[in-house]
């Protein structure tokens, strides 16, 4: 489910599709190719499984949005973190919140910002598997727990997660919304115009983030947040 393919969701084998009998399934995936290859996966070739119905494929975050039905609670979600146009969590956390959500199998790709995900922890029927997982058993898993109704972190997304709060764990709420600001590459006056506060004080929370995270300057600071999803 990746740009290049290497990661993608492996081919449905009969104990996936088993599994996956009767869900309505909504896919989202930053790769066209990849809508060919799911299709012809979904076709089971025994015929008393019953293969999921897709409700849809989407590459962006845009496509996606409309194609939940009202009704999602045999609905499963199956999407990157990232589409072509960015973030999907933000939609994600946002269907949780509805009144008759979906399921959710989120893939964290190698190359997106962990943090982000830290919105979906904690809610039932929620899945998330790290990339490095997928050709291990963690789909496999992953779905299992969902069928059960129950959430499920694997140990890379999990430690990927862990690894990046504790990068930024000394910030503090403030220095996290100035951070988010210097990503947008807003000067210090910028800043303080934008918090209401005196350019000395942006100024000051500047210094103490670069210090607190042991970076050179603004720009290693901007990388650092974009590179763990800490950004506005």
């Amino acid at each position: 489910m990746t740009h290049s393919g290497a990661a993608d969701f492996p081919r449905i084998d009969a104990t996936l599709r088993r599994l996956l009998s009767g869900v309505r399934l909504l896919v989202g995936n930053p790769s066209p190719a990849y809508t060919t290859m799911l299709r012809s996966n979904l076709l089971s070739q025994d015929p008393a499984v019953l293969p999921p119905r897709l409700l849809g494929m989407a590459s962006t975050v845009a496509d996606l949005r409309p194609l939940l039905p009202d009704s999602a609670a045999d609905v499963l979600v199956a999407t990157t973190s990232r589409l072509r146009d960015g973030d999907c969590v933000p939609l994600l956390a946002d269907w949780l919140r509805r009144p008759d959500p979906p399921s959710l199998l989120v893939l964290l790709q190698e190359e997106a910002p962990p943090l982000p995900l830290m919105a979906l922890l904690g809610a039932p029927r929620v899945a998330i598997v790290g990339e490095g997982m997928v050709g291990k058993g963690g789909l496999l898993r992953a779905v299992e727990r969902l069928r059960e109704g129950q959430a499920h972190l694997d140990p890379d997304a999990q430690r990927r997660i862990q690894e990046a709060q504790a990068i930024v764990a000394p910030l503090t709420e403030r220095e996290r919304d100035v951070l988010a600001l210097v990503v947008e590459g807003l000067t210090n006056r910028q800043i303080a115009e934008r918090l209401v506060v005196a350019e000395v004080t942006a100024r000051d929370h500047v210094q103490r983030i670069l210090r607190k995270l042991e970076l050179p300057d603004r720009n290693a600071a901007a990388a650092l947040a974009l590179r763990l999803g800490l950004h506005g």
